[in-house]
């Protein structure tokens, strides 16, 4: 009978802290993006700034300890390049997606993670030049995949650090170019 109470107490006590790993989840960031191949190929006296800062936000739910699946919209900044008089090019990029993120604990209090999911962007380029301006819109869905540590500080809050990179955004007349997007975040947990 004592063994009997002793696994009852244990199955108890063990769902009760699978079920604090359980719950909804709200956050943002704040990063930098590089979009490496949007300055290439841009030819004669051009000056090209391809990276930008990036503001984020997202939500999820957590289905234990390992494993939630999170959504996210982010700006992902402005690509320039400028060229001879009144040249100006800009790509201005938004993003959103969804991730299945697997979570690895390291400790009470700290884990890693990487997430793999599926992005769909909105790219606007702007081209003006001293004879006007031409704009072009474009939107594009891919593969989006990360890493990163989190650190619980509190009970319900956490901070967050990740890489994660954006395949193949879609500019349109000016090409494809992964973005690579490195931020510092905070999350509340609802749970």
């Amino acid at each position: 009978m004592k063994k009997l109470l002793l696994g009852v107490a244990l199955g108890l006590v063990s769902a009760v802290a699978v079920a604090q790993d359980n719950g909804w989840y709200v956050g943002g960031a704040l990063g930098q993006v590089k979009a490496k191949d949007f300055c290439n190929g841009l030819s004669g006296n051009v000056t090209c700034d391809d990276t930008d800062t990036t503001v984020k936000a997202l939500g999820g739910y957590q289905f234990g300890r390992n494993f939630a699946i999170e959504f996210g919209a982010m700006t992902a900044g402005t690509v320039e390049a400028r060229g001879g008089p009144g040249s100006r090019l800009t790509v201005d990029t938004a993003i959103a997606e969804a991730t299945p993120v697997f979570i690895l604990p390291v400790g009470q209090t700290f884990s890693v993670f990487g997430k793999f999911g599926l992005y769909t962007s909105g790219v606007q380029t702007k081209l003006s030049t001293v004879l006007g301006e031409s704009t072009e819109r474009k939107t594009n869905s891919d593969l989006t995949y990360g890493v990163g540590a989190s650190w619980t500080f509190m009970p319900k809050f956490a901070v967050r650090a990740e890489w994660q990179r954006y395949s193949k955004v879609d500019a349109g007349a000016i090409g494809k170019s992964d973005a690579d997007v490195i931020s510092l975040g905070m999350v509340y947990r609802f749970y």
